[in-house]
């Protein structure tokens, strides 16, 4: 079924037909993406590449491609407030999603547990989506080829420089000693990352993420069409229903994939999901302005995904806060940084919603 007739069939008839396609299809999404994780860590574990590089690069990409599918085919119909303004919701809402889990896994101390070299991905990430704001504020079309503006062109290079920075360093992989790590004893969750999963043989797990990576290509987009028809119903407009809406509902991959990683002892394959999104994310800007005919996708974004940015790069700088900051503070109290990135997506909510 194409997703124009899933629509037609959910809308017309109020919002009890959507609403349970929405609740059945995010179940699914939840399997799919806890699946997902479990064989992300498998890699991670098989390879020795570690959890770092893996949740950052290879989980990030692959539970990001809601997005991606959403996005293009929004701006291939001319949606561009919807794909912009689910990129920018999809990255607060990430960023909301991690620090739910750390303020409800206070025991764990899910931040605490992590490696300082995130904090190289979660810089570019705030880079990016700053990038994109700039661009969105002062009209987009700085520079054109074709009717492509050059500032997603930049963002990719930017990107793909990053992540090959991060690589040849070793910054983000799980293995290479840090300097700055905390000095305590290694625990059994990380230790995991220094021997190959029992059980698991790489090619297992390989086609696992693969078969998993396809289910979720073809399941979250649904989830997608139920939320605009849950839009569509209520009447609400196009940037605060693809901020709010469609930019939560395309993390729900992000959210099970974090939380299964949490559960599994994983939290650096967790974090590196959430600021690996965030980076990827703003390369699907690319993709959409690929698709967008008209001119420059940013140029024709609302002003309002302008504020929408300056948000997500507030959240992600107190999420990085956060991880510089691991092991300080009392063990049980509730994280500042966290409380505060929960208070900013509110904000986010709050302003959105008076806007439409």
């Amino acid at each position: 079924m194409s997703t124009s007739a899933a629509l037609e069939l959910l809308t017309g008839r109020g919002l009890l037909p959507p609403l349970a396609a929405f609740v059945a299809l995010g179940v699914a999404v939840f399997a799919i993406a806890s699946r997902l994780a479990g064989h992300a860590d498998a890699i991670a574990a098989a390879t020795g590449l570690g959890r770092v590089f893996v949740g950052t690069l290879v989980l990030a990409a692959s539970t990001s491609l809601p997005e991606l599918a959403t996005d293009v085919n929004a701006a291939w119909l001319g949606a561009v407030d919807i794909g912009v303004g689910d990129l920018m919701g999809s990255t607060l809402a990430n960023m909301l999603i991690l620090a739910l889990a750390d303020l409800a896994w206070r025991r764990r101390r899910v931040l605490d547990r992590v490696s300082p070299d995130h904090l190289l991905v979660g810089s570019l990430g705030i880079l990016l989506t700053a990038l994109a704001g700039a661009a969105i504020a002062s009209g987009g079309g700085w520079l054109r080829v074709g009717h492509v503006g050059a500032e997603t062109f930049a963002i990719v290079a930017l990107y793909a420089l990053g992540m090959r920075i991060a690589y040849v360093s070793r910054l983000v992989d799980g293995l290479a000693p840090s300097a700055t790590a905390p000095e305590r004893p290694a625990s059994t969750a990380e230790r995991a990352d220094a021997r190959p999963a029992d059980g698991a043989p790489l090619r297992r797990a390989v086609v696992g993420f693969g078969i998993a990576a396809l289910a979720l290509l073809a399941v979250a987009p649904l989830l997608v069409v139920a939320a605009e028809a849950l839009a569509l119903e209520s009447g609400a407009g196009q940037t605060a229903v693809g901020t709010l809406l469609v930019g939560f509902t395309t993390s729900f991959p992000e959210m099970a994939a974090t939380v299964a990683a949490i559960r599994l002892g994983a939290a650096d394959l967790a974090v590196g999901n959430v600021f690996g999104s965030n980076a990827f994310n703003m390369c699907v800007l690319a993709a959409m302005d690929l698709a967008y005919l008209p001119g420059p996708v940013l140029a024709a974004a609302s002003a309002q995904h302008a504020v929408s940015a300056q948000l997500a790069v507030l959240a992600m700088a107190l999420g990085l806060i956060a991880v510089a900051r691991r092991g300080r503070g009392a063990s049980r109290a509730p994280r500042v940084e966290s409380v505060l990135i929960v208070a900013t997506y509110v904000v986010a909510a709050a302003l959105l919603a008076r806007a439409a």
